[in-house]
């Protein structure tokens, strides 16, 4: 009686044509679903055309052998997972390891058990269909991120602007397709706000994270000066930041008179080129963590003049590493930056071609902000 592995289909191989009838005979009282090929030439237009849950092969063929076609089938990616299973009178120990060596799933030594042969195609059925499951689960889960990046763009779109002749711009670049980094710069009460931040961890939480980040700056008062705004972001993000999770950040605040008030959060150290030289800036307070704790934010101050710059990162980027598992660096990215403000090029654009070209044909491992600010 059939039962629910009805919809399972095998394509059995062999060019005798009484091995493939007494296959075919067995199977589909099993249940299953038999196609039939008498060479590999015919199981090919079968494979192309035909969905298949088990390939049973023969191994001696003419023309081409079925080693030969399991290893052609590997070489497709298609059939890499396709379960195969090798049907020849080779002794048992030599055929199973020429069956394993030339990518089949299992071997049955001619002539077969029945209940060995139905059992290990129940096998290897059961793994197939669990991959196929981990398949469409993994098809839907980039859908779902794909969604949420468009989302998240909306919520951290890179910026290009002019504020009395001071130039703005951010980059934000998540290592998978949304992170938990955020960059943003804008213009509040005459002054230019630039705002960087670093959640642990990579992938839809981390960045669900960043986006509570956001909405606790759209809840700041414009009346509120930077110490303030700080603790009120410690405050919120306390209350709904796994014990688990941690938030480094930077929030730096130009003035008219190009004075720059910011406080560090646990963050990679700001950079300034200023008169020629680049520099990192000073001060460190305590990163965002889920426990209350009193923390004791120091506001810092740098006088900057025209012909300055400005420039913040995640640690994506001082931590991407090369071939040689050789990272950037802090003091790698200072190199990297004052390269880039001599090059006279796009800031952001040469920094971050300089750090793929350290990474060569390694990936950069983390997501990756900046914000930069010419004076």
């Amino acid at each position: 009686m059939p039962t629910e592995e009805a919809i399972h289909t095998i394509l059995i191989v062999d060019d005798v044509p009484e091995n493939v009838e007494l296959l075919k005979y067995l199977l589909q009282q099993e249940g299953f679903k038999t196609y039939t090929a008498y060479s590999a030439e015919e199981a090919r237009l079968v494979l192309l055309n035909t969905a298949i849950d088990t390939l049973l092969l023969d191994v001696n063929m003419p023309v081409q052998d079925g080693f030969s076609f399991c290893r052609e089938l590997r070489t497709m990616d298609q059939f890499k997972l396709l379960p195969i299973l090798f049907i020849t009178s080779i002794e048992r120990e030599v055929g199973f390891q020429e069956a394993m060596k030339n990518g089949g799933d299992d071997f049955i030594n001619k002539p077969f058990n029945k209940r060995e042969l139905v059992a290990k195609i129940h096998s290897v059925i059961r793994l197939k269909d669990l991959q196929d499951e981990l398949y469409t689960q993994k098809s839907k889960y980039e859908k779902e991120l794909q969604t949420a990046r468009r989302v998240q763009d909306q919520l951290i779109p890179e910026k290009s602007f002019i504020w009395n002749g001071i130039k703005a711009q951010t980059l934000f670049h998540p290592y998978l397709q949304i992170g938990g980094d955020f960059v943003d710069s804008w213009i509040e009460e005459k002054k230019l706000h630039i705002v960087i931040a670093d959640c642990s961890g990579h992938g839809p939480s981390a960045a669900l994270i960043g986006a509570m980040f956001k909405m606790q700056l759209f809840n700041l008062v414009p009346s509120m000066g930077l110490h303030a705004r700080v603790e009120h972001l410690r405050k919120n993000m306390e209350l709904v930041l796994p014990e688990d999770y941690a938030i480094t950040f930077c929030y730096a605040i130009l003035d008219g008179d190009l004075k720059l008030s910011y406080i560090n959060g646990g963050h990679p150290a700001p950079i300034v080129y200023i008169d020629g030289e680049t520099k990192f800036l000073k001060g460190m307070s305590p990163m965002i963590m889920g426990i209350n704790f009193t923390a004791n934010d120091e506001v810092q101050t740098v006088q900057l003049k025209n012909g300055s710059m400005f420039f913040m990162y995640t640690d994506g980027a001082s931590e991407a590493m090369n071939s040689k598992s050789e990272y950037i660096t802090e003091e790698g990215m200072k190199e990297i930056f004052h390269k880039s403000v001599k090059s006279g090029e796009d800031i952001l654009l040469s920094v971050q071609n300089q750090i793929l070209e350290f990474c060569g044909s390694s990936t950069p491992s983390d997501d990756m902000a900046m914000v930069c600010i010419q004076l």
